[in-house]
């Protein structure tokens, strides 16, 4: 059968270069056309650098929301480091940093000695609040950091956790999401161990979303032939294309993650109620009854002739495998056990034809196409 494999990843390539880029915001609402909830997919990422950093001087904020557009993106945020200034942020000030075409958030990289995170927000905040906590090394600075961003409604991300700068303010303060795919999935940060660390919380009883982030510091250059803006792409399903949309949608966890915005979107539903409807999208927490329950996995914008391979996670194990050739839809059954947690998630593995030239031939992603946040049980 390998030589099934490589004549259908050949074909996939080729039929990627006709592809379309746009954003497929008119994706009906999950569990078919009626849905549970209105709403859209759109795409973005929540990590990247401008000029406004010093290690991203070739950077252009013009030139990073123009390829944003470009690929189609919904929604955009740029993350400068905030010691370059001392704190002083400059970038929502740069006349360059708007769009017509997409939906900006507010953020800033918090860098700091014990590592960083990302700060979002729909509208400005008061940074310099955040930056005088940075050289805390109490057992309560994190506790702070947090405090400080409930305070001003801004969401607090952890960046790489466990790679690079790892984050040393430790895991049971509260936070909102996790950057758990960083820049290139598997070279040359080995993005499956920030994943565990996150399985590892979830078992411990938090619901943290799981999101991307390119970290893209360069558009020229070698870093560029590797990964660019939206190497990953981070998906939400927001009720409304607007910057409180986008957040709501990101803190609830209804999220996916893809190795690029024009690729394939990976999503998981679920049927408690066994109505056919799928009602239930990844982020949602139902009560654990001992019930069967029918979930779906679908590989949205599958390529014609296109090879996945499905893994389900139930508690973070592998619980199902199934390759897909020429499908898009996974459908599976089970019963989460009564009175205890559990949750499910989905990874797909494939070909990543648009991914940049570079990180194809050298597999940079590790044919990991995308991955879905969980649908949990027993978490209310």
């Amino acid at each position: 059968m390998r030589w099934l494999y490589l004549v259908a990843t050949a074909t996939a390539l080729l039929l990627s270069a006709c592809s379309g880029s746009s954003d497929d915001t008119s994706t009906p609402a999950p569990g078919g056309p009626s849905g549970p909830r209105p709403g859209t997919w759109l795409s973005g990422d929540l990590h990247l650098h401008s000029d406004h950093s010093d290690d991203a001087a070739d950077n252009p904020i013009e030139k990073l929301v123009k390829v944003a557009e470009e690929r189609g993106m919904g929604f955009f945020t740029i993350t400068d480091h905030d010691n370059h200034v001392e704190g002083r942020l400059t970038t929502w000030d740069d006349p360059a940093f708007r769009s017509d075409k997409m939906v900006l958030l507010h953020g800033v990289e918090y860098t700091t000695a014990r590592g960083h995170a990302n700060l979002f927000s729909a509208a400005r905040f008061d940074h310099m609040r955040f930056y005088a906590l940075r050289d805390r090394t109490d057992a309560e600075a994190g506790r702070a950091i947090a405090a400080e961003a409930r305070a001003q409604g801004v969401h607090l991300s952890v960046n790489h956790p466990v790679n690079g700068d790892p984050w040393e303010f430790g895991f049971d303060m509260p936070f909102d999401s996790m950057e758990i795919w960083n820049a290139l999935y598997a070279f040359p940060t080995d993005n499956s161990g920030a994943i565990r660390l996150w399985d590892e919380l979830i078992a411990g009883g938090r619901r943290i979303t799981g999101r991307g982030g390119s970290d893209c510091h360069h558009q020229t250059g070698i870093e560029s032939l590797g990964l660019n803006v939206g190497n990953p792409t981070t998906w939400v399903y927001s009720q409304a294309p607007t910057a409180a949309g986008v957040l709501a949608a990101l803190k609830a966890g209804h999220v996916a993650i893809g190795y690029a915005p024009t690729a394939e979107r990976i999503r998981l539903t679920a049927d408690a109620d066994r109505d056919g409807g799928y009602e239930t999208l990844m982020g949602d927490a139902l009560p654990a009854q001992g019930q069967p329950v029918a979930f779906r996995v679908d590989i949205d914008r599958a390529r014609p002739l296109g090879i996945y391979n499905v893994t389900v996670l139930k508690n973070g194990q592998p619980f199902l495998e199934r390759r897909l050739f020429g499908e898009q839809v996974l459908d599976f059954e089970d019963t989460p056990a009564a009175g205890q947690r559990s949750w499910y998630r989905a990874e797909v593995r494939g070909s990543t034809p648009e991914a940049p030239a570079l990180a194809v031939l050298a597999g940079f992603y590790g044919d990991f196409v995308g991955m879905t946040n969980p649908i949990y049980f027993g978490y209310e």
